[in-house]
C-alpha cells in the first residue's frame, strides 16, 4: 500500500471519528431546544446529514478491510459530552450552539476538502466526488448558519427581555 493511500485511509478513520462528534453535539442540542422552531428543523435534517455521512465513510473503511477507530470515537464523545456541558451551563445556551456547530461546519469542511486532495494523489478518482459531495453538505450548512445567525441571535434577545419567558433554549 503507498503512502498516500495509508494517509488517505488514516484521514477517512478520522472524518468518521469527527462525524460522530457532529452527530453528537446535534443529537444534544436538539434534545433541549424549544423555542426556536427554524434552527431545530434545520439541525434535524443536518443531523440526518450527519448520520449518512458517517455511514458513507464507515461503508469507505469497509471497503479498504479496516474499522473506525474506538479510540478516536471515545475521544471525541467526550469531547463533545465536554462542549454540551459548558453549553447546558450556559445562560445563552442556543447562541453559543449555533456559533459552535458554524464553526464545526467550516472545520468539516476543510476535512473534505483535504480528503478530496488526497483521494486524488492517491489515484482514488471515485472518492473525489464523495468527498466534494460531502463538503458541499457541510457548506449549506454553514451557509444557512451564516444566513440565520442575526436572526437567531435577535430572536434570543428579544426572548430575553420578555418576563417569564425562557430564551436559553
Amino acid at each position: 500500500m503507498t503512502e498516500a493511500r495509508e494517509l488517505l485511509i488514516d484521514w477517512i478513520r478520522n472524518a468518521h471519528a469527527m462525524e460522530v462528534q457532529s452527530e453528537e453535539l446535534l443529537v444534544s442540542q436538539l434534545r433541549r431546544i424549544e423555542h426556536y422552531p427554524d434552527l431545530r428543523d434545520r439541525l434535524k435534517a443536518h443531523r440526518d446529514e450527519t448520520h449518512s455521512q458517517r455511514a458513507i465513510l464507515e461503508d469507505l473503511l469497509h471497503d479498504y478491510r479496516t474499522t473506525p477507530s474506538a479510540w478516536r470515537e471515545a475521544g471525541v464523545r467526550l469531547m463533545a459530552f465536554g462542549q454540551n456541558m459548558f453549553q447546558v451551563a450556559s445562560n445563552d445556551e442556543v447562541v453559543k450552539g449555533a456559533i459552535m456547530l458554524a464553526s464545526f461546519e467550516r472545520m468539516e469542511m476543510s476535512v473534505y476538502r483535504a480528503l478530496a486532495s488526497a483521494a486524488q494523489v492517491a489515484g482514488e478518482d471515485a472518492l473525489v466526488d464523495i468527498f466534494n459531495r460531502l463538503h458541499a453538505q457541510e457548506q449549506a450548512m454553514a451557509t444557512w448558519h451564516d444566513e440565520h445567525l442575526a436572526d437567531l441571535v435577535r430572536q434570543f434577545v428579544v426572548r430575553s427581555e420578555l418576563p417569564d419567558v425562557t430564551a436559553r433554549h
